[in-house]
């Protein structure tokens, strides 16, 4: 009972900076994942799209250790040629399996650096940084709410 009794303390102490200090960094990791994402778009607005197939994944060593492994891909471009290009970054695991289909984006001056293009890989930071700001927007009201109630109550 001594252990539940220190917990509520602590939350009466924490609660009521964290609810004025949370939703404010929500809105604020919100706005930096409307940035992220505004980028992105500006990114792919600005490249021709294809359809590429993963023709095998190679293997290199991370400096950390470990095996990296990066999908090469093959794809036409508008003026009909076929470029391979290994379309980094890899990752430790295998995301894609050899003869899956993936977008990629290119300048059409430079099929070379190709990118792989999917949702994900294109948003990762807009989408992990809106989670997060809705995550503490949501706390942070959820915490106002009851400091609120048992300043009334």
């Amino acid at each position: 009972m001594e252990f539940l009794r220190w917990v509520r303390n602590r939350f009466e102490w924490a609660a009521p900076p964290l609810g004025r200090v949370l939703p404010w960094a929500g809105v604020l990791l919100l706005v930096i994942a409307a940035g992220f994402c505004a980028h992105s778009w500006m990114f792919a607005r600005a490249r021709v799209r294809a359809t590429a197939t993963v023709t095998e994944n190679v293997a290199g060593f991370a400096k950390e250790g470990g095996v990296w492994y990066t999908p090469r891909v093959r794809f036409r471009t508008v003026n009909g040629e076929w470029v391979t290009v290994v379309a980094g970054p890899g990752s430790d695991e295998i995301e894609f399996a050899a003869g899956e289909t993936v977008p990629v984006l290119y300048r059409a001056d430079d099929p070379q650096g190709a990118v792989i293009a999917t949702v994900w890989r294109a948003y990762f930071g807009a989408i992990v940084l809106g989670l997060l700001g809705t995550a503490l927007f949501d706390l942070g009201w959820v915490l106002r709410g009851i400091v609120r109630r048992r300043v009334a109550g």
